[in-house]
């Protein structure tokens, strides 16, 4: 059949071969994407990609998503590592990382370090068939791997029947994220073409009847290949072409009727389960003994050619006899076999996930069987997969009702896993349908705490506070539950009022939370005062509810404490504890996690290594998108923002915070602040000082609040202060000010907020003695960028005093670190002020700004990372040698490639040896 219909398919296979021997000859992979219908060829066009690239000496491994099974976590990816004669994995390493599959980032990790050892030894083919099927996680996979695998000789072939609103649309556009792509849209074939196919297939020139039906297949392949496989077998028999019917569907019935009952049943359950599967697992599908022998069960299943044999299992020749067989049965005996699939499925070992989507599509069943398959599958999928729990704890309880027993139980971990996903709307929602229903009173307390946990996450704090009071003024509840009421009342008025008022409250949350106790109020209450104490910049106390917090709930608020660590200038600590979770990684998820990512960004940021930082935060941006973590997602943004005012590019910055002014993913009560200093701070870089003021005013005189933690992120003050001056605001600058010392005054002993509190009062005063106070502190802070603002600003503090010499040592010692951080607008505004005292220097021709592409346009990180990429190390042992993640040292290849207009490390391994060759000044 596939040689047939590839006849007509020879523009679509020369355009995907060209990327495979684009792959083998230069070492560039590349993504080949082949649309269309079903039955229109696209699976035949895949196979010959597959038999060329075996051809060409590529190892291949290729897998089938299937429309039922799409909850099993990362199979279609997994099994394509593990297919063919030389899988691309062996069996141990396939096992070690199907250990990984409820920790997706560690898994895509380890597949990033597998599958870059096995493209170091030759070119890599992996094919995946119908992807408009597959999971979630796998989906994850193919958005993460091919752009973080850029370079190498890897070629991903997909094929998908839908090109949008679905996985496939993620690779249209000519190019995936530095990856080129060969877009294949298959349409179905003119008549000519069917009428060769016909030839080919029969020996000689159709009959005019066999032509008429040809007609009738719309140009789809397979069904004009069904039809003349009947028409040849028509005339092996000496029976007449034109009786051969039309209708696909008749065909099937035909075909399964003639089969013995038990193998005709077993073709219709293997329909429903709808995934390859194992001789003597399909048999264990069978309700009862067959009136047959096995053999005779074998020999009539083969002879049926509605399955084909890949490896050890048996699957569907094509999808559309499997889905005309499912949508043949009607309604009744496909819940029936739905239930039956989920039950074999559990009883053979495979797990609730596996079951899950047989046990929604079974429905309701005497024993509540379906619903504990979905609970335990949500339960299950929570860490790695939160959006499939909530789909999974959703559909439980649309198979129940108030009148069976558990129902309340299960409303409730309901209201729980939607909270846990973030579907904080549909957590919300569910909680109130649950209570509309008239819950006993614990269980409607119990549903209100996790619906407060909702709310947070949505900033409707002023209702979450209501409603909780509601709870608590009427009947009686447990002490745990009540407990939990107050904590969850704590944390919602960390936001909603001011910090005093929601100090006492907190407090008295960790109080009964001890005395009861309860885990849950002691989490939440010790998070309420983690935050509190964080919005107010008591940065030490911060810490020490972070670190408790660490004791009883692990590493999820590790992240946390890293950061409160940071302000608190203790970054040997933080970079150690950063240090622990990158060694750790093979074995502990928070590693890889995003908010471990975003720790890490910080502290290359104020550590001065802004190259590190900016692929930390596209880093950071990219997982934000791909898991749903849009607050750190903002973050990064922010710092790309950032990055690009340092550079002078306002407009860049502009056009990169734009689109998340108006940005509903995140709640205003997270989004306004961040997103009020950008827009002041760009408004100033563009020239407005007065658009900078209005704009930043109100954030900074309801600073005191202590609802947000801006005001006490050091660094924010000296360029209000700035702003304030240059507006000739007094009262701005001297809340600037005023902010900074009582920062100060939060946090004792702290050379950074010490040292600004002096900087901001020296310039707020024009007082030239506190800014050499302020220096001398900030000697000791490690941020580089608070070194710089008050050198330069001592120094021109000391020429305005006409002391000269010294002034000049300032401003140079500021050009110096401002030229090392990479701040560019700072660096030529202090080089300007040394030109006007008469200071002139060769190395001043750094100025220019620097190139966009080509050798010189590399940072100093990407020149590094250059040497030893094209010295032949892969991206894992470039990270472990610059002390990097792998995946930062992913964005910066892909930085490089553009920059040097290379496609693959065979070409930037040239590309370095010829520049290394050539004559000095070349």
């Amino acid at each position: 059949m596939r040689v047939h219909v590839l006849r007509g398919r020879a523009e679509p296979m020369a355009g995907a071969l060209r990327v495979v021997q684009r792959a083998r000859r230069s070492g560039q992979g590349g993504i080949i994407l082949i649309t269309g219908e079903a039955g229109i060829g696209k699976t035949a066009v895949l196979d010959a990609v597959r038999a060329e690239a075996g051809t060409a000496g590529f190892v291949v491994g290729a897998s089938k998503a299937d429309e039922v099974d799409h909850v099993a976590p990362g199979m279609p990816v997994l099994l394509a590592l593990r297919s063919g004669r030389q899988p691309l994995l062996s069996s141990k390493e396939f096992e070690d990382v199907l250990t990984l599959v409820d920790q997706p980032l560690l898994l895509i990790d380890r597949l990033c370090a597998l599958l870059e050892e096995v493209a170091s030894r030759s070119p890599v083919l992996l094919a995946i068939d119908d992807i408009q099927w597959i999971d979630r996680l796998s989906r994850l996979a193919l958005r993460v791997l091919p752009a973080r695998l850029a370079g190498l000789p890897i070629v991903w072939a997909f094929t998908s029947r839908d090109r949008t609103g679905g996985p496939a649309e993620e690779f249209s556009g000519g190019r995936f994220s530095g990856v080129p792509v060969e877009e294949i849209t298959l349409n179905p074939l003119d008549l000519t073409a069917l009428l060769e196919i016909a030839r080919d297939w029969l020996g000689s020139a159709p009959s005019g009847g066999t032509r008429r039906m040809l007609e009738g297949v719309a140009g789809t392949p397979f069904f004009a290949v069904q039809i003349l496989e009947g028409i040849s077998r028509a005339r092996a028999c000496g029976e007449s072409e034109d009786e051969v019917p039309a209708e696909f569907v008749a065909g099937v019935r035909r075909r399964l009727a003639a089969l013995p009952t038990g193998a005709a049943e077993l073709v219709r359950l293997a329909a429903v389960l709808g995934r390859p599967l194992k001789f003597e697992d399909a048999l264990g599908l069978l309700p009862d003994r067959p009136p047959v022998t096995v053999s005779e069960l074998i020999d009539a299943i083969a002879a049926s050619g509605f399955f084909e044999p890949r490896g050890p299992l048996i699957a569907f020749r094509h999808d559309l006899v499997r889905e005309t067989l499912y949508a043949d049965l009607s309604d009744v005996t496909r819940r029936r076999m739905h239930h039956r699939c989920a039950r074999h499925l559990m009883d053979a070992g495979h797990g609730a996930l596996s079951a899950a989507p047989h046990a929604a599509a079974g429905g309701r069943s005497a024993d509540g069987s379906a619903v504990a398959i979905l609970r335990t599958a949500a339960d299950e999928a929570l860490a790695s997969m939160p959006h499939t729990a909530g789909d999974l704890i959703l559909s439980a309880l649309a198979l129940t009702g108030p009148d069976q027993p558990g129902y309340w139980d299960l409303g409730v971990r309901c209201v729980d896993i939607l909270s846990r996903a973030q579907r904080a709307t549909e957590a919300v929602q569910t909680a109130d349908s649950l209570l509309g229903k008239g819950p006993p009173t614990e269980e409607a307390a119990r549903i209100e705490v996790f619906a407060a946990r909702a709310l947070w996450l949505t900033g409707r704090l002023t209702e979450s506070v209501g409603r909780i009071d509601a709870v608590l003024s009427g009947g009686r509840v447990s002490a745990p539950v009540h407990a939990r009421l107050r904590a969850s009342r704590a944390l919602a008025i960390t936001r909603a009022e001011p910090a005093e008022s929601a100090r006492v409250e907190a407090e008295a949350a960790l109080a009964l939370a001890r005395a009861t106790g309860d885990r849950e109020a002691l989490e939440v209450s010790l998070q309420a005062l983690a935050e509190l104490t964080k919005n107010s910049g008591h940065h030490a106390q911060s810490l020490s509810y972070f670190r408790e917090l660490r004791s009883i709930a692990g590493a999820a608020y590790l992240p946390a404490e890293i950061l409160v660590l940071q302000l608190l200038d203790r970054y040997a600590e933080a970079q150690a504890l950063l240090d622990a979770a990158r060694q750790d990684s093979d074995s502990q998820a928070e590693a890889v996690l995003p908010s471990m990512v975003h720790a890490r960004m910080w502290q290359d940021f104020y550590g001065g290594r802004l190259e590190e930082a900016e692929a930390d935060a596209a880093e950071l941006v990219t997982l934000g998108a791909e898991l749903g973590n849009h607050v750190y997602e903002l973050d990064a943004v922010s710092l790309l923002s950032t990055m690009e005012l340092y550079r002078g590019e306002v407009a860049t910055a502009r056009e990169l915070l734009t689109p998340y002014l108006t940005y509903t993913k995140v709640d205003d009560a997270v989004r306004s602040p961040g997103l009020i200093l950008m827009r002041g701070w760009l408004a100033a870089a563009e020239g407005d000082i007065t658009q900078a003021l209005a704009v930043l005013g109100p954030l900074l005189h309801s600073a005191r609040d202590g609802r947000s933690w801006w005001p006490w992120w050091p660094g924010w003050m000296p360029v209000f202060a700035h702003m304030g001056l240059a507006a000739g605001d007094a009262r701005f600058a001297e809340e600037a000010a005023a902010i900074a010392e009582e920062g100060a005054a939060r946090n004792p002993g702290v050379p950074t907020f010490e040292g600004l509190a002096l900087h901001v009062r020296g310039l707020v005063d024009g007082d030239r003695k506190v800014l050499q106070a302020a220096a001398d502190v900030l000697k000791a802070t490690p941020r580089l960028t608070a070194r710089a603002g008050v050198a330069a600003d001592l120094g021109r503090a000391l020429l305005a005093e006409g002391q000269r010499d010294e002034g000049i040592t300032h401003l140079e010692r500021a050009w110096q670190l401002y030229h090392d951080i990479g701040i560019r607008p700072s660096m030529l505004s202090v080089q300007e002020t040394l030109r006007g005292a008469g200071v002139r220097h060769a190395k001043w021709t750094t100025d220019t700004a620097r190139p966009t592409s080509g050798w010189q346009s590399l940072t100093r990180t990407e020149l590094a990372v250059t040497r030893l990429i094209g010295s032949g190390l892969t991206n894992k042992a470039v990270a472990d040698d610059l002390g990097l993640s792998p995946n930062t040292i992913g964005t910066h290849v892909r930085s490089i490639f553009a920059k040097l207009g290379v496609h693959s490390r065979v070409q930037l391994a040239n590309a370095l040896h010829a520049r290394e060759a050539a004559p000095p000044g070349d």
